[in-house]
């Protein structure tokens, strides 16, 4: 059994000897240096992939904490869009608040998915930088804990001077509950926490060697 093994293994790697030299001439001069200067995978942290990565869940994050209002706001008979709304006040000051134009709310939403992607890819390359072998209950609590320093930051740090600014008064830390904003941010940061084994980066290769 191990002789024939072993035999396979060796015409396994006659094939892909020979696919190397097809290929080979298949590739010009200058792809072939090209080819040879990046190898594959990537040596060290793939940093491009879990900024992209982490961009997807940031964007997953921000759909699954915008579900989690827009259900609540049913539960208690409450404009769905309420949310979306409140946000929209640093645009439109209190005219967002009446407002049932389509552009608009398009725009709110961009912005807030947009703002999800951001922190989402600065989550993940942190996170997987430096903490990649946390357990996962480790991952939801330290995601939790993002999603409330992302709400003191946007909310004390940004939104308490920047709408004022724009539309002369801070309509979001005035209509927007403490506890739903806070809690918000924590649905966003479970989901960033929960989402993190889907954003790593796993090479190709034979079963034997990724398990």
């Amino acid at each position: 059994m191990a002789d024939r093994r072993e035999e396979i293994e060796q015409e396994i790697a006659r094939h892909r000897r020979a696919i190397a030299v097809l290929e080979s001439q298949l590739r010009g001069p200058s792809e072939v240096s090209t080819a040879t200067r990046r190898p594959w995978p990537p040596p060290g942290f793939y940093f491009t992939f879990y900024v992209v990565a982490g961009s997807i869940l940031g964007i997953l994050g921000s759909l699954t904490s915008f579900l989690f209002n827009v259900f609540g706001s049913l539960m208690v008979g409450q404009d769905p869009y309420y949310l979306l709304r409140v946000y929209g006040t640093v645009f439109l000051g209190q005219e967002a608040l009446r407002t049932s134009d389509l552009n608009f709310f398009m725009l709110v939403a961009v912005v807030h998915f947009s703002v999800g992607a951001l922190a989402g890819a600065v989550f993940h390359v942190v996170v997987n930088r430096f903490y990649p072998d946390i357990s996962a209950m480790a991952r939801i609590g330290v995601g939790a804990g993002y999603g409330v320093l992302m709400w003191l930051v946007n909310f004390y740090l940004v939104l308490w001077w920047l709408e004022p600014a724009l539309v002369g008064r801070a309509y979001v830390l005035e209509l927007m509950p403490v506890w739903v904003a806070a809690l918000t941010h924590v649905v966003y940061g479970v989901t960033l926490g929960v989402l993190q084994p889907v954003g790593r980066f796993v090479p190709y290769g034979p079963m034997e060697a990724r398990a």
